[in-house]
Parts: C-alpha cells; structure tokens; sequence
C-alpha cells in the first residue's frame, strides 16, 4: 500500500524549511507528490528538502542522484538506495560470534554413590509395652476371676456357726484366662502408624493364653460395620462370642487418626458395640495408643481403657479393672 500525502504534510514541511517563494512552494508541494514535476529541489536556507520516505513496496532511492525519480528502478541497478550519511543514518545489525555459556562448578564434591543398592531391613521395632512387663500387664487385663480357688475355710465355718446349709463349696477368687480372648484389632487409617504394635500384642496374647484360646477379629474404625478374620469383602456383622470370654479392643476408639476423618468412629457406635459385649455376657477392656490428654470423658464410664504406653504399670491396670 503506497502512502499518500496532504496538505497539512505540505504546510508542516514548508514550516520546518522555511519556504517563502512560490518556486519553493511548487518544489515542495512536487516532492510530496501533491502537483507539479518533480524536480531535485536546490537548497534551501542552508538546507537540503528531504526526498518523501520510500512506500512499503518500493526501493529507496538515492537523493544525491540528479536523475533519479521516485519509483525509478533504472536510476539504481543495485535495486538498493544507499544509506543516509549524517544524524539519523540507519545501520543494519550484522550478527556476532556465538560463544557457548561458561561451564558452572559446583562449590562441594557430589556424595558417593550408595555402595548397597539392595533393600534395606526395616528398622527394629520398638514395641509400646515394655517388653519385659508385657507378659505381666496382659494376664491382668485379661484375667476373668473366678471363684475356682482354694477351699474358704473361713466362709464355709462361718456358714456352719450360723447353722445354714452350705449350697456350694466356697472357694477363694482366682484369675483365670481358661474363658479364652477375642481380639478385635482395629487396622483403620487411624491405626496404620500402630501396625506394628497390634501385630506384636496378638503375638503376646496368643503366648500367654494360648492360640485355641485366642480369637482375632480385624475391623475398620468400629466393629459395628463389619469385623472377620480375612479380607474387609469376607467380613460380616460383629457378634459377640461365647459367654465368659474376656474381649480384648485394641483401637483408639476414634479420637486419633486424620481430623476430616468421614468414617470415624462414632461415641454413639462404641456405646452400643461394648453394650452387646456385656449383653452376651462377656467383658471388654480397651488398649488405646494416645495419650490420656486425648481420650473422651465418656469411655472410663463405658469400659476399662489402658494407655498403651512405656509408662503403663501393672498397678495401672488393676485400677483401671476396678
């Protein structure tokens, strides 16, 4: 697209080279292309009229060059006008030698690559009972007593002094763990970081109780929404077990784990599942891995809790079974 010129072009140019005769206007008003021939304008007031910029489409032409024309190819066999000389001359950038970035060193050696490359052993575990007194806390969590002692003497003579029939032998209280446990092992979100834990007192109680003796329900989060000994698609609605077992939890009873938890268990859950624990006639006792700071008014009231903890005594159990 070529450019056009106007008047207010030719009255800009006149100002800035101070053109005052009519020759000098005729001149001007020709080399902007607005009338007249165009002519090679002869200087003036110590200037020189500048030739009109070149149309996109159109090579430049030299304004030194009397004979040439605008648009006059033949005035420049090169095709090519040659640069302005003086202020404002354009100069085309010629590209540089490329030289690549400088290397970067590092300040410190890269450490030594591993010399095993094999699977590392897990670390060794450290379990939350005191391996020692393990043995002792679990026969006293879960002892039943039973009146299957020695004879009472003392009972069965104060029995004949008051001249009434003795119905049964009187015996002294034993505990007794021939009743059997049931474990239910909570293997919830909550409880992944205690896996460990749960796996080694299910070890420890089948030792002390024996494995006949010993039953292991696995859940998630509540027993109430299923319990079973294989995977959660076998898993069926928790009963309890026979009369007289003593059933050991071993769950945070829903106070630890993730705090958006939507499958926590609920107080509302726990109360009724220990509610058919005792309706079936047995008893329930609970190991709970958090501190005692986190644990909910409402579960001394329900069942017995132990802090499954180092710090757990025999004589804090026998308190919490009181």
């Amino acid at each position: 697209m070529r450019g056009e010129a106007w008047l207010g072009d030719l009255v800009r140019a006149a100002r800035k080279l101070e053109v005052s005769t009519d020759e000098e206007w005729a001149r001007l008003a020709a080399l902007l292309g607005l009338g007249g021939a165009a002519t090679t304008a002869p200087p003036v007031g110590d200037r020189r009229v500048p030739q009109p910029p070149p149309a996109a489409d159109e090579e430049p032409v030299d304004d030194e060059d009397a004979t040439a024309e605008p648009g006059n190819p033949a005035a420049d066999p090169a095709g090519r006008g040659a640069a302005p000389s003086g202020e404002g001359e354009v100069r085309l950038l010629t590209p540089v030698e490329r030289t690549a970035p400088r290397a970067f060193s590092w300040t410190v050696d890269a450490l030594p690559a591993p010399r095993d490359t094999g699977r590392a052993e897990p670390p060794p575990h450290m379990p939350l009972f005191a391996p020692r007194s393990t043995a002792a806390l679990l026969r006293t969590a879960l002892a039943r007593i039973a009146m299957e002692g020695e004879l009472d003497f003392e009972r069965a003579a104060e029995q004949i002094a008051q001249a009434r029939p003795l119905a049964e032998i009187p015996r002294r209280p034993l505990p007794t763990l021939r009743h059997g446990v049931q474990i239910l092992a909570d293997v919830s979100v909550s409880m992944e970081p205690f896996a460990r834990d749960v796996e080694d007192v299910i070890a420890r109680v089948r030792a002390v109780v024996g494995a006949a003796g010993t039953q292991v329900l696995r859940f998630a989060d509540v027993p109430a929404r299923g319990a079973g000994t294989g995977s959660r698609g076998s898993w069926q609605p928790y009963r309890p077990p026979r009369p007289g077992t003593q059933v050991l939890i071993l769950s945070d009873l829903g106070a630890g784990g993730p705090l958006f938890n939507p499958w926590r268990g609920t107080g509302a859950e726990w109360e009724a599942t220990v509610g058919a624990i005792r309706r079936g006639g047995c008893e329930a006792i609970a190991f709970v891995p958090l501190p005692e700071r986190l644990w909910s008014r409402s579960w001394r009231a329900l069942l017995p809790v132990i802090a499954w903890d180092r710090g757990t005594t025999v004589s804090k159990v026998m308190g919490a079974r009181r």
